[in-house]
């Protein structure tokens, strides 16, 4: 037996059925990021890069789940909703955390040491206020958001952690954003690179730019 090539489709089988793989609707996470892919995300472009690196979302998922079981047990006065999925009109998201007492919801973002250096991310901001503005509309009350950077290669120590009051006016601009993509009838230029993001990360990479993106 080749363990390691069992081990592999193993774990490219559960990623390619879990939900959020399978989600077809633009989500929270996309906003904000490369134009091009959320473009081809909107209007169901078909995929033409099924060879997609999918280890450290593979190990988030992972991490998510192991946080999700600790906070449920931990949680004994029924405060917390977790893995929250939310929609509006114009936006879906899984809300990873929010705490009712609080008013406060959290981002869960798997990284490395080495990556903390960029934490937070304008994105990540963005991303968080805009599961302020979907628990908002679906009847929750938001105050503060966070964003909590776990590294991979590190120790329960390196956690890190920003917060901010929860701010509508980021989400609206997040929801500009999307609405400004929405109505573009051809796809933007691409906005990565081919050869460090694209062939990759993108389900939409096309060497040929046929029918996805060819990246920079």
């Amino acid at each position: 037996m080749l363990i390691g090539e069992v081990l592999k489709a193993a774990l490219s089988d559960a990623e390619s059925t879990r939900g959020r793989s399978t989600q077809v609707e633009i989500g929270a996470s996309s906003i904000g990021g490369c134009r091009a892919q959320a473009w081809h995300i909107i209007n169901q472009t078909e995929k033409t890069n099924h060879d997609t690196e999918r280890l450290a979302s593979m190990l988030g998922t992972a991490m998510h789940t192991l946080i999700s079981e600790a906070l449920e047990t931990y949680d004994v006065f029924d405060d917390f909703v977790i893995e929250k999925e939310l929609l509006t009109d114009d936006l879906k998201g899984h809300c990873d955390f929010y705490s009712k007492s609080a008013k406060l919801v959290a981002d869960w973002k798997t990284t490395t040491l080495k990556n903390l250096a960029k934490f937070p991310t304008p994105q990540q901001k963005m991303q968080v206020h805009l599961y302020g503005y979907l628990l908002t509309e679906n009847g929750y009350e938001v105050e503060d958001v966070a964003l909590v950077a776990i590294p991979r290669d590190g120790r329960t120590g390196d956690i890190r952690v920003w917060q901010d009051k929860y701010s509508p006016y980021q989400a609206q601009k997040g929801l500009a954003w999307l609405k400004e993509i929405k109505a573009m009838e051809t796809p933007p230029p691409p906005e990565r690179s081919a050869a460090f993001f694209c062939r990759d990360f993108c389900q939409f990479y096309d060497a040929t730019g046929e029918i996805g993106c060819k990246g920079k």
